[in-house]
């Protein structure tokens, strides 16, 4: 049927929604130094745009950079990506990863050097394919393209302060590191809620993620791995559950409840009431039905129970801005 109103603009679709995208995430944490941070770099060649950022808290103080270009003419191998202030070289592959900011506030020149080898998520889902995928719920199932790898690192380098309480001092960066390298169909502004972590020990590293998609809300996945001296390996049941709220949608704790595909089992509490730092991510721009998806990087002690052993950790917290009545 023809109506009145059928020559004017329409409702935008839930479809129109659905975005391929490649990204990059470079975490930065620095304990003895306090700083502590993440650099984005996402692609939408559907949208014509790339969105780079990179947010810093260096002693307690938050200095941000984000910029938004036109996808690259000349992406596909490239060995480079950002915009001209911030830049991510590719050195070596999965073992040197140099990055550069140069901005109104600061100098960063710095490189992400391998500690445990790169792991592929889909290892996760070969063990595991009985269980909801992420690729289920982010792109609803449409069987879309969907890799998603990650990479405990060491971080080095420099970071000359331009303006802030630490102005014209050079810090020089030793810390820890972790990349997410993903390309995708996916939707985050139809995420209802998610917790994605990198858990660091001397001896241990693990990836832990949950995530619950607003059109399947009673329908969650879980993935994860575990990195240690007998080598990287996918887990095979992972439980995240929140405890507490120290600001809205941020839990005070979170307890990972974890075991690897030959039985053995771990657990790590993540107390983010004491975190060290936190800074924010903007993952795409906001959905015309006025949807947003809040993030908050929080960089905490953990504790691995089994043993007592106590390391650092990065817990991104995400939620929608609308959430379904209890």
């Amino acid at each position: 049927m023809t109506t009145t109103h059928d020559d004017l603009p329409h409702p935008v679709p839930p479809i129109a929604y659905l975005r391929y995208k490649e990204n990059w995430f470079f975490i930065i944490l620095d304990v003895s130094n306090s700083v502590y941070g993440m650099a984005h770099f996402n692609y939408e060649p559907g949208f014509d745009r790339a969105r780079v950022s990179c947010n810093l808290m260096v002693r307690g103080e938050m200095f941000q950079y984000g910029n938004q270009i036109p996808f690259p003419a000349e992406f596909a191998m490239s060995p480079q990506i950002g915009d001209d202030k911030l830049k991510l070289k590719f050195v070596e592959a999965h073992t040197r990863f140099d990055m550069q900011l140069h901005s109104n506030d600061l100098e960063l020149d710095m490189s992400f050097l391998k500690f445990a080898p790169t792991f592929n998520y889909e290892a996760y889902e070969a063990a595991n394919p009985e269980k909801p995928s992420m690729q289920e719920i982010m792109n609803f199932a449409t069987n879309q393209i969907f890799d998603n790898q990650q990479q405990a690192l060491t971080i080095s380098g420099t970071l000359k302060m331009k303006t802030g309480s630490a102005k014209g001092e050079t810090i020089n960066l030793k810390g820890l590191g972790y990349r997410d390298h993903s390309r995708s169909m996916r939707v985050d502004n139809m995420v209802l809620r998610h917790v994605w972590s990198f858990l660091y020990f001397p001896t241990t590293v693990f990836g832990a993620i949950s995530l619950t998609g607003m059109f399947r809300p009673g329908s969650s996945m879980t993935s994860g791995y575990v990195y240690d001296s007998s080598g990287v390996r996918s887990l095979k049941e992972v439980e995240i559950v929140n405890h507490g709220e120290i600001s809205a949608g941020v839990p005070a704790t979170v307890e990972y409840k974890l075991n690897d595909v030959y039985g053995k089992s771990f657990t790590v509490i993540a107390d983010i009431a004491k975190r060290m730092g936190y800074v924010p991510l903007v993952v795409e721009a906001g959905a015309a039905s006025g949807y947003s998806y809040n993030i908050v990087e929080n960089f905490c002690p953990v504790t691995l129970k089994e043993t007592g052993e106590q390391g650092h950790a990065l817990v991104e917290i995400g939620f929608n801005s609308i959430q379904p009545k209890k």
